[in-house]
């Protein structure tokens, strides 16, 4: 299990310091933090508002000085409080408390914030930490909440006064400590990743209801790593990466979207050039398509995609592998290969033909090409989905069901289970990670 940490930064007396909080007088001071489950995608953006909701007693986002209008441009604030005192009036304290965090107007305002948010984390990438640094203004608001016990401690001391409660962590606190005092957080030298996300209007997250999912923070809460140089770009919207930057690039990350590849929309036939263009003129950048991004990626590079026959597929589906097959690539090697597997889908279109430099090496009984590798290993594409955790998805649908007139909670949650029953196989997700790891980085960090 992955654990988060928020790491909040002062100045005093020319000296940095760092908040410690006490839950309960019973309790240690220590950093806030949570773990980072399936239920939030295993995405430490998706993750991190838990914290500030059970932790930090609900700070608001907008009275911080690193608050940005932006951010509260993606939620209708009035729709939302309507929505929440209406919403809550029929539910049971037991749904309540299911979806305190989903329904709460600062879960997407401190999501999109944490995207940007330095970032560390560990060697082994089992502790994430989001790096906040604070103005005097900042140290007042939190000074003024009723119920919020913190001290600052000199960050020389940090890892002495944690490791008196966790001795056995006492390394991890080492890292933590050397990185905040030579500001390595700060760095950005290492991946230079470019996002792509196809949203076609302005995306409005879920009104601050939880309704929908942000995909944007799934991927940069699962995928970012330290020293990574992140761009998000809206193509969709005509936001595209220059050339200098796409030269420079060592990864394109593509999720999936509600369009198909062959409707006619200019941003389409404008991402298939620039991909066509990474691919062929710039040697070390890889390429991780999803669902969309596999599609869009294969007619790019002279594929074919179609609507499905049968109809949208969508939920738990069992992916058959060829093991000779993948025994070829480096990729595959040290990892422990099964014969099937189960990912999730979600998806009315499929490939029907795929360019010669991609090799099959999974299918499913609902559609034949589901993973593919490219012959030199810079391209890795999945019809399913790596990143939807089938507890993510689950607790999504919960919160667009609930409440109901006509069904229990128990039944509500029976019926929400039916099209992910099980968890989807790590391989997959574990395949993506492994994927985008880069030499370059692995030498950084040593």
């Amino acid at each position: 299990m992955k654990s988060l940490y928020l790491v909040f930064l002062t100045q005093s007396n020319e000296q940095q310091q760092v908040l410690l909080f006490q839950n309960t007088p019973q309790q240690p001071f220590s950093l806030p933090q949570t773990e980072i489950t399936k239920e939030d995608f295993l995405s430490a953006s998706i993750a991190g508002p838990k914290i500030i909701l059970d932790q930090l007693k609900n700070i608001e986002l907008q009275k911080f000085s690193f608050f940005k209008k932006a951010y509260s441009d993606l939620i209708d604030f009035h729709k939302y409080n309507e929505r929440e005192k209406y919403m809550w009036s029929l539910s049971s304290q037991e749904e309540k408390q299911l979806l305190r965090h989903k329904r709460n107007v600062q879960t997407p305002l401190w999501t999109q914030y944490f995207n940007n948010c330095p970032l560390w984390n560990d060697d082994n990438e089992e502790n994430f930490y989001y790096i906040i640094n604070l103005q005097q203004n900042d140290l007042d608001y939190i000074h003024q909440q009723k119920g919020l016990i913190f001290k600052q401690v000199n960050i020389l001391e940090l890892q002495e006064i944690l490791s008196l409660n966790l001795p056995e962590q006492k390394d991890k606190f080492i890292d933590l400590q050397n990185a905040l005092i030579n500001k390595e957080y700060l760095r950005t030298d290492g991946r230079v990743i470019l996002h792509f996300n196809f949203k076609t209007k302005q995306y409005s997250i879920q009104d601050g209801s939880g309704f929908s999912l942000d995909t944007v923070s799934v991927y940069n809460g699962i995928f970012r790593r330290r020293y990574d140089n992140w761009n998000q770009y809206n193509v969709a919207e005509g936001h595209y990466p220059s050339d200098d930057v796409i030269q420079r690039a060592d990864a394109i990350i593509m999720p999936g979207n509600r369009v198909s590849v062959y409707e006619h929309y200019q941003w389409i036939e404008d991402v298939k050039a620039i991909l066509k263009k990474s691919y062929e003129t710039n040697p070390k950048v890889k390429i991780l398509g999803i669902c969309f991004g596999f599609q869009i990626l294969t007619v790019a590079l002279g594929g074919n995609v179609e609507a499905m026959q049968n109809d949208f597929v969508f939920g738990n589906t069992p992916l058959f592998h060829n093991i000779e097959a993948m025994k070829q690539f480096k990729l595959f090697q040290g990892m422990q290969l099964q014969e099937r597997t189960i990912i999730n889908q979600a998806h009315g279109d499929e490939i029907t033909k795929y360019p010669e430099i991609l090799q099959l090496i999974s299918s499913s009984q609902s559609c034949k090409n589901e993973i593919m590798i490219s012959k030199d290993e810079r391209i890795l594409v999945f019809q399913g989905h790596p990143e939807y955790s089938s507890a993510g998805m689950n607790m999504l649908s919960l919160a667009s069901r609930l409440p109901s007139e006509l069904s229990t909670l128990e039944q509500v949650i029976k019926e929400v289970k039916r099209l992910y029953p099980q968890e989807q196989d790590p391989f997959h997700l574990n395949l993506c990670l492994k994927f985008l790891k880069f030499e370059k980085q692995l030498q950084e960090i040593k």
